[in-house]
């Protein structure tokens, strides 16, 4: 079984998007975090979901399509 071609970044399908509420003391704080980091709130999150996934014993496989090829 061959695997489907890897999707580009800019192809609709590529990605899925998550919306997320949180108190502004949470938001404040993920901001400094990222600051801090020289990096986004979206790297922030994408790191957290992979962490989320290796804590349960799954494979880490979130990349962020929009630093792909």
């Amino acid at each position: 079984m061959t695997k489907p071609p890897k999707k580009k970044a800019r192809d609709p399908d590529a990605f899925k998007s998550i919306l997320t509420r949180m108190n502004v003391d949470g938001w404040r704080a993920l901001r400094v975090l990222a600051a801090e980091r020289d990096t986004t709130l979206n790297a922030l999150a994408l790191e957290a979901l992979n962490d989320l996934l290796r804590k349960y014993g799954k494979r880490t496989v979130i990349e962020n399509p929009l630093l792909g090829d």
